[in-house]
């Protein structure tokens, strides 16, 4: 990826707040996430995916929380589909406001590498 291009991301997200300025941006690629309307039913929205060494962050659009989780939260990572396609990825992860264990839901091209990624990063 252009350093330009990541630098230029990464200034975008620190001034949301969501990315610490001594923090790098790996990469960033479009991603879709599972907007949760009641309980564990949602829909499949689209947004963008961010790879820092420290956590990924999912922007999700005006209406919706962005997800934001540190990789040092991460207590599970598995395989799941978007619709038909084998291509999400669920992310069970420790709240950093609540506490509590909270589950997302991602789909991205290459899930292979992002899991093996942030597995990395996590120590699991």
């Amino acid at each position: 990826m252009n350093e330009a291009k990541l630098e230029k991301q990464k200034q975008n997200l620190v001034e949301l707040g969501v990315m610490d300025p001594s923090d790098t941006l790996v990469d960033y690629l479009q991603a879709s996430y599972v907007e949760r309307l009641v309980g564990k039913v949602g829909a499949w929205k689209q947004g963008w995916a961010y790879f820092t060494e420290e956590r990924l962050i999912v922007l999700t659009g005006l209406l919706a929380d962005n997800i934001v989780v540190p990789y040092r939260n991460i207590r599970e990572l598995g395989k799941c589909s978007q619709s038909l396609i084998p291509i999400g990825i669920t992310i069970t992860y420790e709240d950093m406001e609540s506490g509590k264990l909270v589950t997302d839901k991602i789909s991205m091209m290459k899930r292979d590498k992002w899991i093996d990624f942030m597995a990395q990063k996590a120590g699991i």
